[in-house]
């Protein structure tokens, strides 16, 4: 005879959450930080029991970690030093998924991996194209032999792009069944809410073109700013975002002569309100994973001219109808785009549909929630 007793404990085993470790260096203002708040904030709580472990408990991000969310800090400058606080913090929490992203980080933990238990699923999310970015760190062949060696240790791997699932496939030679393509979430309805705001800067007397991201050598803004002499003065460049490049840009604007016409406004938290109210958004990186500004640009209706750099920027484009790319890095041919953009109709309520249906944070959850379970 099945007793009560019985049926329910079979029914608490069946609903057990899953406890999920995910892992950070820091909440800065990246695109890997947005996407893992996304998951902390809308992940199933009956389902899924997220907690934050984070090398340094810093960044701009802090105060938008959502209020039950359990984070620990390693209190560790590098993710080098923190290799025997990993190891201690996943035996004493007992995960049943341990989720990390960005590339040091995973290198780590995929070096750790059979230390621990095969019951717990590893899953790393890869936010760049590796073979890319591989070759502007000081090792380049070290880091392409680790990918090659240890990267095989995750159960799964997320990639951003079907580009770079194919660069780890054709370069690394790592299993296509580990390989989970997942597009990076859009919070539509936080982008629509903080896109009302009223900003300053971006005058109605010019063509305003937008560009967002760490002043840094992958995003490419020497190109941009290079490009920028190519177009008249109707044309200004605002800039969004702070790096180490910061002050080189500043003594190549000095000496191109468009000072007048280009602004580094630094870092802003609400990038939307910019996105509103300009004309154009221009991607010049040099490689991408799947950039996050390109699908927030089109949430707030505005069109995109880009690079058609290593990555996932070409996933999103769809040639003339929610902006252009241009052949890699061709700056002649990114200005001339541009001027074909400022005479060219597009349909803006067309690009937030599409890009509503196809990123929308419902649809990238639930793709989520299928790879934890």
């Amino acid at each position: 005879m099945i007793t009560n007793t019985f049926i329910m404990n079979r029914y608490n085993v069946h609903m057990k959450r899953k406890r999920i470790l995910f892992f950070l260096p820091f909440m800065n203002g990246g695109g890997a930080e947005r996407v893992i708040l996304t998951l902390l904030k809308h992940l199933n709580r009956k389902k899924y029991e997220p907690i934050l472990v984070m090398l340094r408990k810093e960044g701009r991000y802090l105060p938008l970690i959502p209020d039950d969310i359990k984070v620990i800090d390693l209190q560790a400058t590098q993710a080098r030093y923190a290799i025997f606080k990993i190891i201690q913090v996943i035996k004493e929490t007992q995960p049943d998924i341990v989720f990390t992203t960005l590339a040091y980080l995973n290198l780590i933990i995929a070096m750790l991996r059979p230390l621990f238990s095969k019951n717990i699923i590893f899953i790393a999310r890869e936010s760049n194209t590796v073979s890319v970015r591989n070759k502007r760190e000081k090792y380049p062949r070290l880091f392409d032999w680790l990918y090659k060696k240890v990267y095989k240790n995750f159960d799964f791997i997320v990639t951003q792009a079907k580009f770079m699932r194919d660069d780890l496939i054709d370069n690394y030679g790592i299993n296509r069944d580990k390989l989970v393509t997942i597009y990076n979430p859009v919070d539509i309805e936080n982008i629509e809410k903080k896109a009302q705001q009223y900003i300053d800067g971006l005058s109605d007397d010019q063509y305003n073109l937008l560009a967002v991201g760490k002043l840094g050598y992958q995003k490419g803004f020497d190109m941009l700013l290079s490009i920028m002499t190519k177009l008249d003065e109707r044309y200004h460049l605002t800039i969004l975002g702070e790096g180490s490049d910061k002050e080189h840009l500043e003594q190549q604007i000095k000496k191109l002569h468009i000072a007048d016409r280009v602004t580094l406004a630094g870092f802003s938290d609400n990038p939307y309100a910019y996105m509103k109210r300009a004309d154009l958004f221009v991607l010049s990186s040099r490689y991408e994973g799947l950039p996050n500004v390109v699908l927030e640009a089109n949430a707030c209706e505005l069109p995109v001219v880009a690079f058609d750099s290593p990555g996932g920027t070409a996933e999103i484009i769809d040639e003339g109808m929610n902006g252009f790319l241009v052949a890699p890095f061709d700056e002649k041919e990114f200005a001339s785009t541009i001027e074909k953009a400022r005479n060219f109709h597009f349909d803006k309520e067309a690009i937030m549909i599409e890009t509503k249906e196809n990123f929308a944070i419902e649809k990238i959850i639930k793709e989520y929630e299928k790879l934890f379970t």
